[in-house]
């Protein structure tokens, strides 16, 4: 069988990676189309995984989305039809779809964003359309025609791909005086809060820790190489995400799937995202695996600190439901073809 996935940003790909591995074992073909976005063709590369690169950058702007958005549709419906590919996967491709409706390709489509209005395409298009539990009861399943389409996993997506790697688990040791910082999510359409608003903190804590901010693309990693963010280290490529919780003292994120997978790993962790907080945020937050403030002050990071104790709580519960979830996804993805 021939499995087409597409990726349009960064996290897809780690999602992919232990259902990709497992395709190959079964002796299935796997066709990997990619958007130059973010880390996404490091990622890809450093995984060793070949792809083929469709569609630049879409930019930030309405304008510049919406001329990108049927350029690239072409693009791939004329790649993909001589590929000629059983099924189509995706987690939050908002092309996939579509062009797999178009070419007659049946399509599994997932996304853990209520705030993406891509998600139009996925709920119009695809034949089988799998969510978290965290949306089952909110204002999205409103907007989904044909609700038998829909399956609901219980787990967040983070917990699904983590739970196939035994390395997740946090291991407690002698950690380093490291604090980790993803920035805001700049050029993402559903982001509607200000853009570094962290700055003043970061320098504050550069005094007292070492802070390596991972940025989410070139322009961020331009901006923190200023000579004023000289104390702080700027990730010059995606960095592993076991090798980051190894010694991650405190992880900073602005949002995003990074931040969801260091709570889900057990690591302590402080939200600052300054836009509509997602469900999946959410149900971590009611775990008690992340702390959501997106005005914290430098005065209270450094008491979360001295408060956390840090040490795994030994019962891993997301991650289980994690593994329920990845089974329950590879069946879905693997009955569409029937």
């Amino acid at each position: 069988m021939k499995i087409w996935i597409d990726f349009i940003n960064t996290p897809q790909v780690t999602f992919f990676v232990p259902f990709i591995n497992e395709f190959r074992r079964d002796n299935h073909e796997i066709i990997l189309t990619c958007r130059d976005s973010g880390n996404t063709i490091d990622l890809l590369k450093q995984q060793g995984q070949p792809f083929k690169v469709i569609g630049k950058k879409a930019g930030k702007g309405f304008i510049q989305k919406s001329l990108f958005f049927p350029s690239r549709i072409i693009r791939l419906i004329s790649y993909i039809r001589k590929q000629k590919p059983d099924i189509a996967v995706s987690q939050s491709s908002f092309y996939q779809p579509l062009v797999a409706r178009l070419l007659w390709i049946p399509c599994l489509y997932t996304n853990d964003n209520e705030h993406a209005k891509g998600n139009l395409f996925g709920f119009l298009f695809a034949n089988r359309i799998v969510l978290p539990v965290a949306l089952m009861n909110g204002s999205l399943l409103k907007q989904i025609p044909f609700k038998k389409r829909v399956a609901y996993y219980p787990s967040v997506k983070e917990a699904i791909y983590l739970s196939q790697h035994p390395e997740s688990l946090r291991i407690n040791g002698n950690l380093k005086n490291r604090i980790y910082f993803r920035p805001e999510p700049w050029s993402a359409q559903y982001y509607k809060g200000p853009v570094n608003f962290f700055d003043e903190i970061l320098l504050k804590l550069s005094d007292k820790y070492e802070v390596v901010v991972l940025p989410r693309d070139k322009n961020q990693a331009v901006h923190y190489n200023q000579d004023k963010f000289r104390r702080i280290t700027v990730a010059k490529k995606a960095l592993d995400l076991f090798t980051i919780v190894s010694d991650c003292l405190l992880f900073i994120g602005a949002g995003g799937s990074m931040t969801r997978e260091m709570a889900v790993m057990e690591v302590p962790v402080i939200s600052i995202y300054q836009s509509d907080l997602l469900s999946v945020d959410k149900y971590l937050i009611d775990r008690g695996l992340m702390k959501i403030n997106p005005q914290i002050t430098y005065e209270e990071i450094i008491s979360f600190l001295g408060t956390f104790i840090n040490k795994p709580s030994g019962e891993w519960f997301v991650l289980k439901e994690g593994r329920v979830s990845y089974a329950m996804l590879k069946n879905l993805i693997y009955d569409l073809k029937s």
